[in-house]
């Protein structure tokens, strides 16, 4: 395999005193792409690379994950590069020109957006890619929106993320005053997948809760207090796999570790159980279950945990960057007899900014059923998600 570095930049170019020549050979265009490996810098630290075969295949890595592509050779002239699911009149397309006075210096013309891509060709690796510029389309070595909104769907995603979720609660119940009580939580929730040679991943996902003005009640006034300060941390840690076929599966453990600043704002006790998830993917939607449950197995709380928690989600991919679907996350506490469960609806759009993928989404909660006493009725949450390098993954290189 030849190997070689073709370090590209998007960016708007004013006409220069050389003039450029057009590649019109078809033999000689397909002969610059393949067995050809392309680098570029999304970010500063982060980096796509494309590995381009003479058959028409290729494959984009970057931001932890794997993009397929496919490209051609069309009218002689012309370089059209499609990601694996799109259909050939999607594909990106490009006049490639030669720079006569530096044998090594091309650039390459979008066609539909006359955006210009900068290449330097050499024969060895010390080619230090330049910054490329920021678009939602994707292109030759760096996913589009799309492609990162599909694969942020899917649990099982190696995409590293830092979720900030902002979630606003109204509760009823049979307490005096329980219907005039609300809440806030802030919820930060990274994800950091650590992908193994085979392609599987293991999965470490910490929530930590903040909660403004939570409700408690007093039964010594019959009256609610409210509290202000961070809650238990919930924790899991799972092997995950997807199959070519788009099957996903997930199998760990979950855990809370007591860490409320407040004793009215965690439970005083360790927790533990085992959880796992099926499902299926395709380009277009993603199905599944996400069943776990909990012990406690220890700390200074009086209370007693025995709780099992269903996570169903299935979400639509149109395209664009955006999703919609349903995840309600429904609870069975085992100690009372009693079911929290929601309705859920959800929408969300990933976008690109200065080279970073950021999901931003929505949800609606209406809860059909809750604890008689107190429980939530109902919940609005707005959620920020960008995309990281996964800071711990090269502890485990």
């Amino acid at each position: 395999m030849r190997n070689m570095f073709l370090a590209g930049l998007l960016f708007s170019m004013t006409a220069h005193a050389q003039s450029w020549t057009v590649i019109d050979d078809a033999v000689e265009l397909a002969d610059l792409f393949s067995d050809t490996v392309m680098q570029i810098t999304i970010q500063d630290g982060v980096t796509g690379t494309a590995k381009y075969s003479r058959d028409g295949t290729g494959v984009v890595k970057a931001w932890g994950e794997t993009f397929q592509r496919n490209w051609e050779i069309r009218g002689n002239d012309q370089v059209c590069i499609t990601s694996n699911d799109k259909p050939k009149g999607d594909a990106i397309c490009y006049h490639i020109e030669r720079n006569p006075d530096k044998t090594e210096q091309y650039r390459a013309v979008n066609l539909a957006t006359k955006e210009i891509l900068g290449l330097s060709v050499t024969a060895d690796h010390t080619v230090v890619a330049p910054e490329s510029a920021d678009t939602t389309s994707g292109g030759a070595a760096r996913p589009s929106a799309e492609e990162v909104a599909a694969s942020l769907a899917n649990p099982n995603t190696p995409m590293a993320s830092m979720t900030f979720k902002a979630q606003y609660r109204r509760f009823q119940g049979t307490l005096p005053k329980a219907s005039d009580q609300d809440s806030t939580t802030i919820l930060f929730q990274p994800s950091f997948p650590f992908v193994t040679e085979a392609g599987d991943s293991i999965f470490f996902r910490p929530a930590l809760p903040i909660l403004l003005d939570q409700p408690s009640f007093n039964a010594a006034n019959q009256d609610f207090d409210t509290e202000t300060g961070i809650g238990d941390l919930v924790f899991d840690l799972a092997y995950g796999r997807t199959t070519n076929s788009g099957i996903l599966w997930a199998a760990g453990m979950v855990s809370s570790l007591p860490i409320a600043t407040k004793e009215t704002l965690g439970t005083d006790l360790f927790t533990l159980g085992p959880e796992f998830l099926i499902g299926k993917l395709t380009p277009k939607w993603v199905v599944g279950a996400f069943p776990n449950h909990q012990w406690d197995v220890g700390g200074s709380g009086n209370g007693d945990i025995n709780l099992t928690t269903i996570q169903l989600f299935g979400t639509l991919l149109p395209g664009g960057g955006w999703s919609w679907g349903s995840s309600p996350i429904m609870t069975y506490d085992h100690n009372w007899s009693q079911w929290t469960i929601p309705l859920n609806l959800n929408f969300g759009k990933t976008v690109i900014r200065n080279g970073r993928p950021w999901k931003l989404s929505a949800e609606i909660n209406y809860y059909v059923d809750q604890p008689d006493a107190f429980g939530p009725d109902w919940m609005i949450g707005f959620n920020i998600a960008p995309v990281i390098e996964n800071p711990m993954a090269k502890w485990f290189k």
